[in-house]
């Protein structure tokens, strides 16, 4: 086998490599790495012993016994690639023991590396087409939609698992800490053609706890821009298929936080009104409030390079992909 030891870079290879991550649990759990194995368990105690007394001791041993545990992984055909940190202990021990009949590598930097390289993706060249509307008029669904038709997306609601609102995470799901949710991006992007348009959909500058890179929000800035338009009965009808009796408690709080800038009366009718389970109503006020807020309001001034009509999803989508096809320009 090749003695190459060290990987310096693994973004746009990633999928080709087995990625284990042998850190210790702690760091694990606290930074998570997405698309990784993670089948080598110890604890930062046990490596601060194994350190002291060496692989000849009984710690080092069972460490050991560990190591040979991985042997299913190393009889694959794929090369594995160790992430692991400073000083990499673990890592050098594993690379000696496979390395003879085995492609195996490590990751040189660590964690902080891979967050460097993943800002370097971020900050790479591409061409964004950013779908742009009201709330309601289906942003979501078109992305979905052009995903389906095998266009390349980038869906940041999903990745930060919130939807980017104070009722963004009606489900309750746990949103990625701020540096996995840089190191899914990275990964995402990585994989996709730089020479051909990627989607996505407009958001604030931020999803819940997930603050978009400025380096990636200037990038959309200056991306090709779509208005996507929607009758306003149509946006209730959407609105009141996505969130009516999801998460009513959750609904409740969302509206609560609103009313210093809706007003009392008007938060304490909608919220009759959820209590009421009459959500169309809710939808109604709640539209009427995001519309006349400043950030929606600029919508009406800004300049598109088009506009869809996105009452037939599947449609809007077809004569997006037609329509961008017969433009020269990207951005």
């Amino acid at each position: 086998m090749a003695t190459i030891k060290y990987i310096n870079s693994i973004f746009c290879n990633w999928e080709k490599y087995e990625c284990l991550d042998i850190r210790p649990i702690e760091s694990r759990n606290i930074y998570p790495i997405s698309r990784v194995t993670s089948h080598f368990d110890y604890s930062e105690k046990e490596l601060k012993k194994l350190r002291r007394q060496g692989f000849s001791s009984a710690i080092g041993k069972d460490i050991m016994d560990r190591i040979e545990d991985l042997s299913i992984l190393f009889s694959k055909n794929k090369p594995v690639l160790l992430l692991d940190e400073s000083p990499f202990y673990i890592a050098q021990a594993i690379w000696q023991h496979y390395q003879p009949t085995s492609n195996v590598f490590i990751y040189k930097g660590g964690y902080g590396a891979l967050l460097k390289e993943a800002n370097k993706v971020l900050k790479s060249k591409y061409h964004f087409i950013i779908l742009c509307g009201e709330t309601g008029v289906g942003k979501t669904d078109l992305l979905n939609s052009l995903e389906k038709k095998g266009e390349q997306v980038l869906n940041l609601e999903e990745i930060a698992r919130h939807n980017g609102s104070v009722f963004g995470n009606l489900s309750n799901q746990n949103q990625p800490i701020q540096e996995t949710f840089i190191l899914d991006l990275a990964l995402i992007l990585s994989e996709y053609d730089q020479k051909k348009p990627i989607f996505v959909e407009s958001e604030k500058f931020s999803l819940g706890k997930n603050i978009i890179p400025l380096t990636l929000s200037e990038s959309f800035e200056n991306g090709i821009k779509i208005r996507l338009f929607l009758p306003k009965e149509n946006r209730i009808k959407r609105l009141v298929k996505e969130y009516a009796a999801v998460n009513d408690f959750k609904l409740k709080e969302g509206i609560e936080k609103l009313k210093f800038r809706i007003g009392k009366d008007a938060s304490s009718q909608i919220i009759r009104d959820l209590e009421q389970k009459n959500y169309d109503k809710v939808a109604e006020r709640l539209i009427e409030y995001f519309d006349s807020t400043e950030s929606y309001q600029s919508i009406h001034t800004q300049e598109y390079d088009m506009t869809i009509n996105n009452l037939e999803i599947n449609k809007a989508a077809e004569e997006l992909i037609k329509n961008l096809g017969k433009k020269k320009r990207l951005p």
